[in-house]
């Protein structure tokens, strides 16, 4: 998947179209790293090839892949990218929506009081018309309090410095808006709150390796790491000093995944790491088995592997399914699991429980090939033939001796197996059960031939359970006969 990538009305062949808006509105005020890399990633994204990447980014402007997304965060905050997914995290130019309104017509005096205010926050430039307009939209627009701007405002610049854009601090003030909060009481205490942390990401910077100044962004993040997922501030840096070079982006999805697998604590992470590790290597070995390959492992692990795990399976359970579904041409991950759903609905979960289960089907197909050749067939096994047979026997509780009776019977007829199927209905509707009242029901219906019934061989029972060796279109008969061997 490309790193970068933009909208349709951005797209122009052959160059790199950069808006007079983002020089005019954006460039001036926008630090040389992040100027850079929205360039570069800007000329990236008209490419689909493996330069378009996050380190080949980093590579070519000297810094980390951290850094690089950082200062697309940075345009994100700003409404010009957007960032979808973290691993991979892939990053979306949009168009600029500033449309350059003309000034509302105000009540004059309305803002007096609130121009003053945030201008005296902003102290390292003057307050555009067009900025001063864009602000007051906001409050005309919204139920935000002026003070309550003003306090963003000043929450804004005490972190980026006293030249801060205004789309930072109406970026962070739409943020609280979304959130219902909107007066001054509530968007202090929620811009306090979140300074409390700043001891804290501090060390986490560091674990990181990451030298510049937290933002609102960051403090967000250690809000919800803290309050909504319930780490710990050793934890959190614990897991930091484990993805150096991935910045918060790649921390916070460390963090969500512990999360979601309820590992809260270090012990736990660890387990469930060690866990992971050979999920994952069990992963490869599936695909390696059965001839696939994907790029990600993720959805192999998350799809299949975890869930036959869960069922009770091991490694060497799953390795020889996965062989055997090799031999008899099932090669998909899908083939694979709808084997393995199968077996589990039949109760078996181990390599000495498949091998029984295997024996006991080829045995059963054999007692079938040999009720075919007695009616004169020479064909493999069906689906269909096992499902007769299992009726017989199951059903019509037909002894081995009166099968082979009626299926001696049936050779040369135009059909033998329907003809075994319609004389062994009517044995069970009359309640003929043993070889003598087959016989004698064949005599009473005119129906005895010259040829005398071969004693059958009973093989019945006491099989010892020990691997077996099966040709590939053997083992192509056993799988499918899993279809008719399911309650």
């Amino acid at each position: 998947m490309t790193f970068c990538d933009k909208e349709k009305q951005l797209i122009d062949g052959g160059v790199t179209c950069i808006d007079n808006r983002f020089i005019i509105n954006y460039l001036p005020d926008a630090p040389d790293v992040r100027s850079a890399v929205y360039l570069l990633g800007l000329t990236l994204s008209q490419s689909s090839g493996s330069d378009n990447s996050v380190d080949t980014l980093a590579g070519k402007l000297g810094i980390t892949p951290g850094d690089v997304i950082s200062a697309f965060q940075y345009w994100e905050e700003l409404g010009l990218v957007t960032i979808v997914g973290d691993n991979p995290p892939k990053v979306i130019y949009l168009a600029d929506r500033d449309d350059g309104t003309a000034l509302k017509k105000i009540k004059p005096g309305k803002y007096n009081k609130f121009s003053k205010a945030i201008q005296s926050v902003i102290e390292g430039r003057m307050i555009t018309v067009n900025e001063y307009n864009e602000y007051y939209n906001f409050l005309e627009s919204t139920t935000f309090e002026p003070d309550a701007l003003v306090a963003v405002a000043k929450y804004c610049a005490e972190l980026k410095g006293g030249d801060i854009n205004y789309r930072y601090i109406l970026t962070v003030a739409r943020n609280l808006l979304s959130r219902g909060q909107t007066t001054l009481a509530v968007v202090a205490e929620a811009l306090d709150s979140q300074q409390k942390y700043d001891d804290d990401l501090k060390i986490v910077f560091k674990s990181l390796g990451i030298s510049r100044k937290f933002d609102h962004t960051d403090r967000q993040m250690y809000e919800k790491w803290t309050r909504e997922l319930g780490f710990t501030a050793d934890v959190i840096n614990q897991v930091a000093k484990n993805c150096k070079g991935g910045g918060m982006p790649k921390l916070d999805g460390m963090l969500t995944e512990y999360y979601k697998k309820g590992a809260l604590s270090v012990k736990e992470m660890q387990a469930y790491d060690e866990q992971k590790t050979r999920l994952y290597d069990l992963a490869r070995a599936v695909n390696k088995t059965i001839g696939v390959y994907y790029q990600s492992l993720d959805p192999v692990v998350d799809e299949y592997i975890v869930d036959w795990v869960r069922k009770g399976y091991d490694e060497q359970t799953i390795l020889a399914v996965g062989k055997y579904c090799f031999r008899s041409g099932i090669r998909t991950l899908s083939g694979l699991a709808g084997v393995i759903d199968k077996l589990y609905r039949n109760g078996v979960t181990t390599v000495a429980a498949l091998e029984q289960y295997l024996a006991q089907i080829a045995e059963e197909d054999d007692k079938i090939k040999q009720v075919l050749a007695r009616a004169g067939l020479d064909r493999r096994v069906t689906n269909s033939d096992r499902k007769l047979y299992k009726n017989w026997t199951d059903n019509w509780n037909m002894p081995e001796e009166v099968i082979a009776f009626v299926a001696q019977r049936a050779a040369g007829t135009a059909n033998p197996i329907a003809y075994v199927n319609r004389v062994l209905g009517s044995y069970n509707r009359d309640g003929v059960t043993t070889l003598e009242q087959a016989k004698k029901q064949a005599e009473a219906y005119g129906k005895q031939t010259a040829a005398t019934t071969a004693e059958t061989k009973k093989n019945i029972g006491g099989v010892a359970i020990e691997e077996q060796t099966y040709t590939d279109e053997e083992l192509r008969s056993l799988f499918t006969a899993l279809d008719d061997t399911e309650e």
